[in-house]
Protein backbone atom coordinates (compact mmCIF):
# COMPACT_ATOMS: atom_id res chain seq x y z
CA UNK A 1 0.00 0.00 0.00
CA UNK A 2 1.52 3.30 -1.03
CA UNK A 3 1.67 5.90 1.68
CA UNK A 4 0.01 8.67 -0.33
CA UNK A 5 -2.98 6.63 -1.53
CA UNK A 6 -6.37 7.17 0.10
CA UNK A 7 -8.73 4.38 -1.00
CA UNK A 8 -12.43 4.43 -0.18
CA UNK A 9 -14.92 1.86 1.17
CA UNK A 10 -13.58 -1.38 2.60
CA UNK A 11 -10.13 -0.54 1.33
CA UNK A 12 -10.25 2.64 3.39
CA UNK A 13 -10.96 0.63 6.53
CA UNK A 14 -7.99 -1.61 5.77
CA UNK A 15 -5.84 1.44 5.05
CA UNK A 16 -6.71 2.92 8.43
CA UNK A 17 -5.11 -0.12 9.95
CA UNK A 18 -1.88 0.60 8.12
CA UNK A 19 0.78 2.07 10.42
CA UNK A 20 1.31 5.15 8.25
CA UNK A 21 -2.33 6.19 8.35
CA UNK A 22 -2.92 9.35 10.35
CA UNK A 23 -6.62 10.21 10.95
CA UNK A 24 -5.73 13.85 11.68
CA UNK A 25 -3.98 14.13 8.32
CA UNK A 26 -6.88 12.53 6.45
CA UNK A 27 -9.37 14.82 8.21
CA UNK A 28 -7.40 17.99 7.58
CA UNK A 29 -8.07 17.75 3.84
CA UNK A 30 -11.71 18.41 4.59
CA UNK A 31 -11.13 21.37 6.88
CA UNK A 32 -10.34 25.00 6.19
CA UNK A 33 -7.25 27.09 6.77
CA UNK A 34 -4.04 25.79 8.28
CA UNK A 35 -4.66 27.95 11.34
CA UNK A 36 -7.45 25.58 12.39
CA UNK A 37 -5.31 22.45 12.14
CA UNK A 38 -3.82 20.71 15.12
CA UNK A 39 -0.46 19.09 14.47
CA UNK A 40 -0.21 15.55 15.84
CA UNK A 41 3.27 14.52 17.02
CA UNK A 42 5.31 12.93 14.22
CA UNK A 43 8.29 10.62 14.09
CA UNK A 44 10.86 12.38 11.91
CA UNK A 45 14.23 11.18 10.67
CA UNK A 46 16.79 13.95 10.13
CA UNK A 47 19.60 13.05 7.73
CA UNK A 48 22.01 14.27 8.87
CA UNK A 49 22.50 16.43 11.97
CA UNK A 50 25.08 18.83 10.58
CA UNK A 51 24.79 22.50 11.55
CA UNK A 52 21.54 23.03 9.61
CA UNK A 53 20.16 19.54 10.19
CA UNK A 54 20.75 19.74 13.94
CA UNK A 55 19.09 23.15 14.06
CA UNK A 56 16.03 21.84 12.20
CA UNK A 57 15.93 18.77 14.44
CA UNK A 58 16.14 20.85 17.61
CA UNK A 59 13.17 23.09 16.78
CA UNK A 60 11.08 20.12 15.59
CA UNK A 61 11.83 18.27 18.80
CA UNK A 62 10.93 21.41 20.73
CA UNK A 63 7.56 21.42 18.95
CA UNK A 64 6.80 18.00 20.42
CA UNK A 65 7.88 15.69 17.60
CA UNK A 66 10.00 12.56 18.01
CA UNK A 67 13.22 13.11 16.06
CA UNK A 68 15.57 10.32 14.98
CA UNK A 69 18.95 10.27 13.30
CA UNK A 70 21.49 7.74 12.06
CA UNK A 71 25.09 8.37 13.06
CA UNK A 72 26.87 5.41 11.49
CA UNK A 73 29.96 6.72 9.70
CA UNK A 74 29.35 10.30 10.86
CA UNK A 75 32.04 12.55 12.33
CA UNK A 76 32.59 13.11 16.03
CA UNK A 77 31.39 16.71 15.66
CA UNK A 78 28.13 15.47 14.10
CA UNK A 79 27.71 13.07 17.01
CA UNK A 80 28.18 15.90 19.48
CA UNK A 81 25.64 18.05 17.64
CA UNK A 82 23.11 15.20 17.71
CA UNK A 83 23.68 14.72 21.42
CA UNK A 84 23.25 18.44 22.14
CA UNK A 85 20.03 18.44 20.13
CA UNK A 86 18.71 15.48 22.12
CA UNK A 87 18.28 13.27 19.04
CA UNK A 88 17.64 9.53 19.19
CA UNK A 89 20.35 7.67 17.26
CA UNK A 90 19.35 4.32 15.76
CA UNK A 91 20.37 2.14 12.82
CA UNK A 92 19.23 3.00 9.31
CA UNK A 93 16.83 0.00 9.08
CA UNK A 94 15.24 1.01 12.41
CA UNK A 95 15.05 4.61 11.30
CA UNK A 96 13.35 3.63 8.02
CA UNK A 97 10.84 1.45 9.89
CA UNK A 98 9.93 3.96 12.58
CA UNK A 99 9.93 7.33 10.79
CA UNK A 100 6.96 8.41 8.72
CA UNK A 101 8.75 11.58 7.54
CA UNK A 102 12.43 11.96 6.60
CA UNK A 103 14.17 15.34 6.25
CA UNK A 104 17.32 15.25 4.12
CA UNK A 105 19.77 18.10 4.83
CA UNK A 106 23.21 17.08 3.53
CA UNK A 107 25.86 18.37 1.15
CA UNK A 108 24.48 18.55 -2.42
CA UNK A 109 26.87 15.86 -3.63
CA UNK A 110 25.49 13.40 -1.04
CA UNK A 111 21.76 13.94 -1.67
CA UNK A 112 21.29 11.03 -4.10
CA UNK A 113 23.34 8.62 -1.98
CA UNK A 114 21.43 9.44 1.20
CA UNK A 115 18.07 8.98 -0.54
CA UNK A 116 19.23 5.62 -1.94
CA UNK A 117 20.42 4.48 1.51
CA UNK A 118 17.09 5.43 3.02
CA UNK A 119 15.14 3.52 0.37
CA UNK A 120 17.43 0.50 0.60
CA UNK A 121 16.69 0.40 4.33
CA UNK A 122 12.97 0.14 3.56
CA UNK A 123 11.70 3.72 3.98
CA UNK A 124 8.30 4.25 2.35
CA UNK A 125 7.15 7.51 3.93
CA UNK A 126 7.41 11.17 2.97
CA UNK A 127 10.90 12.41 2.07
CA UNK A 128 11.39 16.17 2.41
CA UNK A 129 14.32 16.80 0.06
CA UNK A 130 15.85 20.01 1.46
CA UNK A 131 19.26 19.99 -0.23
CA UNK A 132 20.73 22.60 -2.58
CA UNK A 133 20.41 20.45 -5.69
CA UNK A 134 19.28 20.92 -9.27
CA UNK A 135 15.58 20.44 -10.08
CA UNK A 136 16.53 17.57 -12.38
CA UNK A 137 18.16 15.68 -9.51
CA UNK A 138 15.15 16.39 -7.31
CA UNK A 139 12.93 14.80 -9.98
CA UNK A 140 15.26 11.79 -10.25
CA UNK A 141 15.17 11.25 -6.48
CA UNK A 142 11.38 11.65 -6.48
CA UNK A 143 11.01 8.98 -9.18
CA UNK A 144 12.97 6.49 -7.07
CA UNK A 145 11.02 7.31 -3.93
CA UNK A 146 7.65 7.04 -5.66
CA UNK A 147 8.66 3.75 -7.28
CA UNK A 148 9.38 2.40 -3.79
CA UNK A 149 5.97 3.54 -2.51
CA UNK A 150 6.83 6.87 -0.89
CA UNK A 151 6.40 10.54 -1.75
CA UNK A 152 8.66 13.59 -2.00
CA UNK A 153 8.36 17.28 -1.17
CA UNK A 154 10.96 19.63 -2.65
CA UNK A 155 12.26 22.12 -0.06
CA UNK A 156 14.83 24.88 0.16
CA UNK A 157 16.12 26.42 3.38
CA UNK A 158 17.18 30.06 3.45
CA UNK A 159 19.04 31.71 6.29
CA UNK A 160 21.01 30.40 9.27
CA UNK A 161 20.12 27.25 11.23
CA UNK A 162 16.87 27.88 13.12
CA UNK A 163 16.73 28.54 16.83
CA UNK A 164 13.84 29.41 19.11
CA UNK A 165 15.50 32.70 20.08
CA UNK A 166 16.00 34.35 16.67
CA UNK A 167 13.97 37.44 15.84
CA UNK A 168 13.88 36.49 12.15
CA UNK A 169 12.77 32.88 11.52
CA UNK A 170 14.61 30.68 9.03
CA UNK A 171 12.74 30.64 5.71
CA UNK A 172 11.54 27.37 4.23
CA UNK A 173 10.13 27.09 0.69
CA UNK A 174 8.13 24.03 -0.37
CA UNK A 175 6.88 22.67 -3.69
CA UNK A 176 5.34 19.40 -4.83
CA UNK A 177 2.07 17.43 -4.67
CA UNK A 178 -0.40 19.53 -2.62
CA UNK A 179 -1.39 16.83 -0.07
CA UNK A 180 2.27 16.18 0.73
CA UNK A 181 3.17 19.89 0.81
CA UNK A 182 0.23 20.44 3.19
CA UNK A 183 1.63 17.80 5.55
CA UNK A 184 5.11 19.33 5.41
CA UNK A 185 3.68 22.82 5.92
CA UNK A 186 1.75 21.72 8.98
CA UNK A 187 4.85 20.02 10.35
CA UNK A 188 7.12 23.06 9.99
CA UNK A 189 4.49 25.55 11.10
CA UNK A 190 4.38 23.76 14.44
CA UNK A 191 7.43 25.86 15.41
CA UNK A 192 7.77 29.65 15.34
CA UNK A 193 11.44 29.30 14.34
CA UNK A 194 10.48 28.56 10.72
CA UNK A 195 8.59 30.64 8.18
CA UNK A 196 7.00 28.49 5.46
CA UNK A 197 6.10 29.55 1.90
CA UNK A 198 4.40 27.26 -0.61
CA UNK A 199 5.62 27.59 -4.21
CA UNK A 200 3.00 25.43 -5.89
CA UNK A 201 2.55 21.85 -7.06
CA UNK A 202 5.53 21.72 -9.45
CA UNK A 203 8.31 19.59 -7.99
CA UNK A 204 11.69 21.28 -8.42
CA UNK A 205 10.59 24.88 -7.88
CA UNK A 206 12.07 25.04 -4.39
CA UNK A 207 15.37 23.63 -5.69
CA UNK A 208 15.41 26.17 -8.51
CA UNK A 209 14.88 29.01 -6.04
CA UNK A 210 17.77 27.79 -3.89
CA UNK A 211 20.15 27.71 -6.87
CA UNK A 212 19.07 31.19 -7.94
CA UNK A 213 19.67 32.42 -4.39
CA UNK A 214 23.10 30.75 -4.42
CA UNK A 215 24.11 32.76 -7.49
CA UNK A 216 22.99 36.03 -5.89
CA UNK A 217 24.31 35.44 -2.37
CA UNK A 218 27.33 33.18 -2.66
CA UNK A 219 28.73 34.50 -5.92
CA UNK A 220 28.63 38.02 -4.45
CA UNK A 221 30.66 36.75 -1.50
CA UNK A 222 33.16 35.22 -3.89
CA UNK A 223 33.56 38.59 -5.61
CA UNK A 224 33.98 40.28 -2.22
CA UNK A 225 36.70 37.79 -1.27
CA UNK A 226 38.47 38.27 -4.56
CA UNK A 227 38.32 42.07 -4.39
CA UNK A 228 39.72 42.13 -0.86
CA UNK A 229 42.48 39.67 -1.75
CA UNK A 230 43.52 42.06 -4.54
CA UNK A 231 43.24 45.14 -2.32
CA UNK A 232 45.25 43.42 0.42
CA UNK A 233 48.23 43.02 -1.92
CA UNK A 234 48.43 46.82 -1.93
CA UNK A 235 47.55 47.32 1.73
CA UNK A 236 44.14 48.70 0.83
CA UNK A 237 41.70 46.20 2.30
CA UNK A 238 40.53 48.64 5.00
CA UNK A 239 39.88 51.34 2.41
CA UNK A 240 37.90 48.93 0.22
CA UNK A 241 35.80 47.89 3.23
CA UNK A 242 35.10 51.52 4.08
CA UNK A 243 33.97 52.17 0.53
CA UNK A 244 31.80 49.02 0.46
CA UNK A 245 30.06 50.13 3.66
CA UNK A 246 28.46 52.92 1.68
CA UNK A 247 26.08 50.30 0.26
CA UNK A 248 24.92 46.88 1.53
CA UNK A 249 27.59 44.47 0.28
CA UNK A 250 29.50 41.42 1.61
CA UNK A 251 32.74 43.35 1.06
CA UNK A 252 31.77 45.86 3.76
CA UNK A 253 32.74 43.48 6.60
CA UNK A 254 35.91 41.46 5.82
CA UNK A 255 35.89 39.88 9.30
CA UNK A 256 32.91 37.80 8.17
CA UNK A 257 35.13 36.11 5.56
CA UNK A 258 36.18 33.72 8.32
CA UNK A 259 32.66 32.30 8.51
CA UNK A 260 32.44 32.23 4.70
CA UNK A 261 35.67 30.21 4.45
CA UNK A 262 34.48 27.71 7.05
CA UNK A 263 31.36 26.98 5.01
CA UNK A 264 32.80 27.21 1.50
CA UNK A 265 33.52 23.47 1.26
CA UNK A 266 29.90 22.80 0.30
CA UNK A 267 29.34 25.88 -1.87
CA UNK A 268 31.48 24.73 -4.80
CA UNK A 269 29.12 21.89 -5.78
CA UNK A 270 26.12 24.13 -5.16
CA UNK A 271 27.42 26.80 -7.54
CA UNK A 272 28.42 24.20 -10.16
CA UNK A 273 24.82 23.00 -10.15
CA UNK A 274 23.74 26.63 -10.49
CA UNK A 275 26.15 27.05 -13.42
CA UNK A 276 24.67 24.01 -15.17
CA UNK A 277 21.17 25.37 -14.64
CA UNK A 278 22.27 28.74 -16.08
CA UNK A 279 23.86 27.00 -19.06
CA UNK A 280 20.70 25.02 -19.82
CA UNK A 281 18.67 28.23 -19.56
CA UNK A 282 20.88 29.85 -22.22
CA UNK A 283 22.53 32.17 -19.69
CA UNK A 284 26.28 32.70 -19.16
CA UNK A 285 27.50 30.24 -16.49
CA UNK A 286 31.07 31.50 -16.09
CA UNK A 287 30.54 33.69 -13.02
CA UNK A 288 29.01 30.83 -11.04
CA UNK A 289 31.70 28.42 -12.30
CA UNK A 290 34.54 30.75 -11.33
CA UNK A 291 32.96 31.44 -7.93
CA UNK A 292 32.80 27.66 -7.37
CA UNK A 293 36.50 27.35 -8.21
CA UNK A 294 37.31 30.10 -5.71
CA UNK A 295 35.40 28.34 -2.93
CA UNK A 296 37.17 25.08 -3.81
CA UNK A 297 40.44 26.77 -2.86
CA UNK A 298 39.05 27.38 0.64
CA UNK A 299 37.54 23.90 1.15
CA UNK A 300 40.39 22.93 3.48
CA UNK A 301 39.01 25.37 6.07
CA UNK A 302 35.88 23.23 6.51
CA UNK A 303 34.26 23.92 9.87
CA UNK A 304 37.03 26.32 10.91
CA UNK A 305 37.34 30.03 11.62
CA UNK A 306 40.53 31.02 9.76
CA UNK A 307 42.11 34.43 10.03
CA UNK A 308 41.48 36.76 7.11
CA UNK A 309 45.21 36.77 6.22
CA UNK A 310 45.16 32.96 6.01
CA UNK A 311 42.16 33.13 3.67
CA UNK A 312 43.92 35.56 1.34
CA UNK A 313 47.04 33.37 1.45
CA UNK A 314 44.99 30.31 0.46
CA UNK A 315 43.56 32.18 -2.52
CA UNK A 316 47.08 33.13 -3.59
CA UNK A 317 48.80 29.79 -2.90
CA UNK A 318 45.91 27.57 -3.96
CA UNK A 319 45.68 25.59 -0.71
CA UNK A 320 43.99 26.00 2.64
CA UNK A 321 45.17 24.63 5.96
CA UNK A 322 42.73 24.70 8.91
Amino acid sequence: MRWAQRPGGASARAYRGHRRYRPAVAAQRHRGAAARRVTAPRTIAVLHPGAMGAGMARVLKGAGHRVLCGLEGRSEETRRRAERAGLISISMPQLAAEADIALSVVAPSAAQEVADQLLAAGFRGLLIEANAIRPALCHAIAERVRAAGGQVVDASIMGPPPTQSVTQPTRLYLSGPPPCVDIATELFMSTAALHVTKLGAELGKASALKLAQSVVQKASRALALLGHALADRHGLSAQLAAEARRWPHPASDPERFSSVAGRSWRWGDELRDAAQELREAGLPPELATDAAALFDLLAGFEGGQPAVDDIFRALTDGSAEP
